[in-house]
């Protein structure tokens, strides 16, 4: 008689992504400390143990081609875009391991492709400058006066031809090296494009910022920003809360929300309303893997969500008693606060 199959015990499939979650940052760690052959273990690890997540098969191609092996970076970036095809990382690694292997349409194919997705990428440009340059300089017949043209015919004049510096390039928050790329004004209904925020240590001058459409464009953003906290603070404000269930889906990650919530407590606190707060937590409450996300964050993220909902609790109390007119901007009540703390699996104070 055939072996009935027992059904998984719950939470197994959880504890499986969490741990392949936490090989991936092992493995980011690695590769930050240059120690390529250990991030290659690690992110290993993690695609045995959530073989469907594309980030650490790429992750991995990235530590690859650090080590000059071009086979193996190829390889892993062709498995990746299996996953998701159209992840530019993958095209652009793969242009570069498919340049260093002599496939040079190959590789201007997987550019022209992520250029598609990313035009203003200047390190997708830059290696698509390559490419094209190492095409013309095997072709036999070709002539000085040969001029390469862009994916959409224009001439590319003046590429910089220098090699990338793949040291540059950050894991998961969008690796290509961003040195330009055409923004539109950032406004809101507070502030224009000249106005300046005043901050204990003086002023904050607003950028301009693209509100990002998805997940490429928002990694790129990210990865611009995330060393200044000045900028990062306006690049969440030009992001609608209700759209980062789509945004974020099922690329969210602990950094992210960590810093999102350092940044609410740092700057939001001083400068918008509460409910903007909530808002913002109430929808990241609601991306797909926010329960995974909420069980690898530190204590010391999870102190700061306490605070700031301890703080969204006492204003609305505050604003309801002193009847100021605020409230009737405030769609929030301290029962929702009270029931986004439980989510956020945070006692307020």
């Amino acid at each position: 008689m055939p072996r009935q199959s027992q059904p998984d015990p719950k939470g197994k499939k959880t504890l499986r992504l969490e741990n392949a979650l936490q090989e991936k940052e092992t493995g980011n760690n690695f590769f930050k400390k240059g120690d390529y052959k250990k991030a290659i273990e690690h992110y290993g690890k993690a695609i045995d143990l959530d073989p469907k997540e594309a980030v650490y098969v790429i992750n991995r191609a990235m530590a690859y081609l650090k080590l000059k092996k071009w086979v193996e970076a190829e390889n892993d970036c062709t498995n990746g875009l299996l996953l998701h095809p159209d992840n530019t990382k993958a095209l652009w690694r793969r242009g570069i391991a498919r340049r260093e292997l002599g496939k040079l349409q190959d590789a201007k194919k997987d550019l022209e492709d992520a250029l598609q997705l990313e035009p203003n990428d200047t390190a997708i440009k830059n290696e698509y400058g390559k490419v094209l340059d190492a095409i013309m300089a095997s072709s036999p017949d070709r002539t000085s006066n040969e001029i390469p043209r862009s994916v959409d015919g224009s001439v590319v004049n003046n590429v910089n031809r220098r090699r990338l510096s793949i040291e540059e390039v950050d894991l998961d928050e969008n690796e290509h090296i961003i040195e330009s790329a055409k923004k539109v004004l950032f406004t809101d209904k507070n502030n224009t494009s000249q106005q300046q925020i005043a901050n204990e240590n003086g002023k904050i001058k607003v950028i301009k910022i693209n509100t990002p459409r998805n997940i490429h464009e928002f990694e790129r953003d990210w990865n611009r920003y995330q060393d200044n906290d000045e900028n990062l603070y306006q690049l969440i404000k030009a992001i609608p809360p209700a759209s980062y269930p789509t945004l974020l889906s099922d690329f969210f990650e602990p950094d992210y929300l960590s810093k999102i919530v350092f940044i609410m407590k740092k700057y939001f606190l001083l400068y918008d309303s509460v409910n903007d707060i909530y808002k913002i937590l109430y929808y990241l409450s609601r991306v797909g893997r926010f329960n995974l996300v909420l069980m690898l964050l530190e204590k010391d993220d999870k102190k700061v969500l306490e605070d700031l909902l301890s703080t969204l609790y006492k204003s609305f109390d505050e604003l309801q008693i002193d009847n100021i007119g605020i409230n009737q901007q405030t769609k929030a009540t301290r029962q929702d606060v009270i029931e986004l703390a439980k989510a956020y699996g945070v006692q307020i104070q």
